[in-house]
């Protein structure tokens, strides 16, 4: 299977302590535990958002994330959205700290991301995911996006110092690996359909091009889906009965 490649790395040079990074050797990841895993996102000082797991790489190695606000792991239902759409890293614009103004704004972002298929993501990133072909689809549950880093800067693919230690951030690696465990085996299945649209910081084995239920995006620095795999996702959609049974 294409998610037997990260095994040996999760089980080696990820964090150890199951209780608290779900990492210990022959631990067999489930959908849910992405949840799980960001829902220890936290404020070791004020005004910085990080998971524990990143600590040591963001506190001492060079980077330019701004971390004023919580980390954007995912956009969506991410246990439940049949259309899994694979993006960079979380966006930060003038338009973030509107998103994140009010008292309850903090509170009501993060009970999304711990509960994800029990509440409302219209609005999310507005006006961004407004704005995207694929947008409607996120905020009616049919589709998630999946960040491979879940911290924000304006333009990853200019920003040397954020692709240096993408490549090191335990986050970055369970993200990867929950990928290739949990959802390529659904997509195989015919139960996902998965859009690479920023494939560059997920890393992804070549075979899973030739994957069943995956799809590579042409153009990925287009913001929006671009017309093949587009109607690769209508037509996935229109043959499968959803929500799930």
């Amino acid at each position: 299977m294409v998610g037997d490649s990260c095994v040996a790395e999760r089980h080696t040079d990820l964090v150890k302590d199951r209780q608290t990074y779900l990492y210990r050797r022959h631990h067999t990841m489930r959908l849910e535990d992405v949840v799980t895993f960001w829902k220890q996102q936290n404020r070791p000082i004020r005004d910085v958002w990080i998971h524990p797991a990143d600590a040591e790489l963001l506190f001492n190695k060079p980077h330019s994330f701004n971390l004023d606000f919580p980390a954007g792991p995912y956009v969506g239902d991410i246990l439940q959205a049949p259309v899994v759409i694979l993006g960079a890293n979380a966006g930060y614009s003038s338009n973030t700290a509107r998103e994140f103004q009010g008292r309850d704004s903090i509170r009501k972002y993060l009970a999304r991301t711990a509960s994800p298929s029990d509440h409302d993501w219209t609005g999310t990133g507005r006006p961004y995911y407004e704005e995207r072909n694929y947008g409607r689809l996120l905020f009616d549950g049919r589709a998630v996006l999946i960040n491979a880093c879940a911290y924000r800067s304006p333009r990853i693919s200019s920003e040397r110092d954020n692709q240096e230690i993408v490549k090191h951030l335990p986050s970055v690696k369970y993200t990867r690996c929950w990928l290739l465990e949990c959802v390529i085996p659904l997509a195989e299945m015919g139960k996902r359909f998965v859009v690479a649209k920023r494939g560059g910081l997920w890393r992804l084995p070549k075979k899973l091009r030739e994957a069943n239920g995956v799809v590579f995006d042409p153009a990925p620095i287009s913001p929006d889906i671009t017309r093949g795999p587009m109607m690769a996702v209508e037509d996935f959609l229109s043959r499968i009965s959803y929500p799930w049974s």
